[in-house]
């Protein structure tokens, strides 16, 4: 450029001599100044350039370039990316930043900086790639389901394609930190996880000394760095490996492997980011191994689950089935007994196992093996004892209104044991013989308190005077104070006993 061009720049030598090409163009667009580097960059000569327009370089983003060149809001540190044609029409990715100014006769015109682009697009990529490969293993089913062999695959095959490294493989210590196992080994070469034989703390024991310190292990020349001349013999030469990059893998802040980033044949610098990105995928490997233990534990628990509920089943069972022999026993001995008062004691006593055994029934016929649903219990001894008095010639007839109502074992019990004592009482008290009668139960729950009603239509009794010499009443009196259960007595137009207690949640 001769000494004549009007160019508000003072020094050439400093122009020539900065890492960016400066383009000057005039109002007009056209170039007229350019600056060495920018020649080298794209392999133009002065004579190319000088008085061309800016559609020579930019022949797509020329017009939008002279639109942001006219925008009055554009800051002097905004960046621009594009690309530039060389002499060759070869694209080459720059990075430009502009200003406006005026020349020596007060024309305006505008500085164009340009930057090769190449390392910032690199970047861009590298940085784009790891981006993808953690946004997929976050993604992961096989991390997620705790497949603790194919997600280990994964991670390590997306982390050697992300950072473009050989092999990729993890490591977890045994319990003395003695020796360390490869759970997964990626070779890039053969696309597929290739066995490695463990290591152990005898071998090279300053190797080991070095995981106890917790960071991260990085040579660009394992070969003959002191910090890996441990492996040189037994693991670098045979796996060809000149650059490595260890990283902790831990569970609860504690160490318990390693995963190694490892570059055959030629040295690597290991950069911050491919650190960085080594960190998340060792957290990858730490998730993955702590999904796949509670996957097992809770595999485990499922078992052991199903299993106490077979147990409780067949103990409810046999527990019921030992019950309905001991009521059959009772059953024998009252019709050997030899006056009706001691046959009716042996009848009770029949009636009251056969109340807690219909309770082990519903318990082994039940999904659940701590709670029944009382409706069914009522339903179920309603009918055991219509058919134990039906021979009585007593025409009674029972009326329910039942809301399913779950409970406790603990309560259904001494619960079965009141409703077997308060219907047995209606049934052979509250009516005469030969008569019409009515016995209503009614079971429903509101705010977690159970309401139980039993009645009839019987003449009803003194309850006070029934309490102190009926041993059924004391029997009522003890199971209700069991559950923490109030009853009440009324009598008019019949007895009705009202219960109520807390459900336990």
């Amino acid at each position: 450029m001769s000494s004549s061009t009007p160019v508000a720049i003072s020094s050439k030598h400093l122009i020539d001599n900065i890492n960016e090409g400066i383009l000057v163009l005039d109002s007009t667009y056209k170039i007229i100044f350019v600056s060495n580097f920018f020649l080298t960059l794209t392999n133009f000569d002065q004579s190319d350039l000088i008085g061309q327009s800016i559609d020579i370089i930019f022949p797509e983003k020329a017009e939008g370039l002279k639109f942001i060149i006219q925008c009055n809001d554009r800051k002097p540190t905004d960046k621009l990316y594009s690309d530039v044609l060389t002499k060759e029409k070869k694209r080459i990715p720059v990075r430009i930043s502009i200003a406006n100014d005026k020349g020596k006769d007060d024309h305006s015109q505008c500085l164009v900086f340009i930057k090769d682009g190449s390392n910032y697009q690199r970047i861009r990529k590298d940085i784009l790639r790891k981006a993808l490969a953690i946004e997929t293993l976050s993604k992961s089913r096989k991390i997620r389901d705790g497949k603790l062999a194919d997600a280990i695959n994964e991670i390590l095959q997306i982390a050697s394609r992300a950072v473009n490294t050989e092999r990729v493989n993890a490591w977890l210590f045994d319990i003395d930190h003695s020796k360390i196992e490869c759970i997964g080994n990626y070779e890039s070469s053969a696309n597929k996880m290739v066995k490695q034989q463990s290591l152990t703390r005898i071998e090279m024991p300053s190797y080991f000394r070095l995981f106890e310190t917790e960071m991260i292990i990085i040579t660009s020349d394992a070969m003959n760095d002191p910090v890996t001349e441990e492996l040189r013999e037994t693991y670098l030469k045979p796996n060809r490996i000149h650059s490595l990059m260890d990283i902790p893998i831990r569970v609860e802040g504690e160490i318990i492997g390693v995963v190694c980033f490892e570059h055959c044949d030629t040295p690597r610098v290991w950069n911050i980011q491919e650190q960085k990105f080594g960190l998340v995928i060792a957290q990858m490997l730490s998730l993955a191994l702590e999904t796949s233990a509670k996957q097992k534990a809770r595999n485990k628990l499922e078992v052991a689950l199903k299993e106490q509920k077979v147990l409780l089943q067949e103990v409810n069972h046999r527990v019921k089935n030992n019950l309905t022999i001991v009521s059959s026993l009772l059953n024998l001995q009252a019709a050997k007994a030899k006056d009706a008062f001691h046959k009716d004691l042996f009848y009770q006593s029949k009636d009251r196992v056969n109340s807690i055994a219909a309770v082990h029934q519903l318990l082994y016929q039940s999904e659940s093996y701590s709670k029944v649903n009382f409706k069914n219990y009522v339903e179920e001894i309603m009918n055991n004892l219509h058919s134990s008095f039906s021979n009585d010639h007593k025409k009674i007839s029972i009326k329910k209104e039942l809301s399913d109502v779950q409970i406790d074992v603990s309560t259904a019990i001494p619960l079965a044991l009141i409703v077997n004592e308060l219907v047995t009482n209606s049934y052979k008290h509250a009516f005469e013989p030969a008569k019409e009668g009515t016995i209503s139960i009614s079971l429903e729950e509101k705010n977690d308190e159970v309401h139980l009603m039993i009645k009839d239509n019987g003449p009803g009794y003194d309850f006070e005077k029934a309490s102190d010499s009926s041993v059924g009443m004391d029997i009522i009196r003890g199971l209700a104070e069991q559950i923490n259960a109030t009853v009440k007595y009324t009598n008019g137009k019949g007895s009705t006993h009202d219960i109520r207690f807390k459900r336990s949640k």
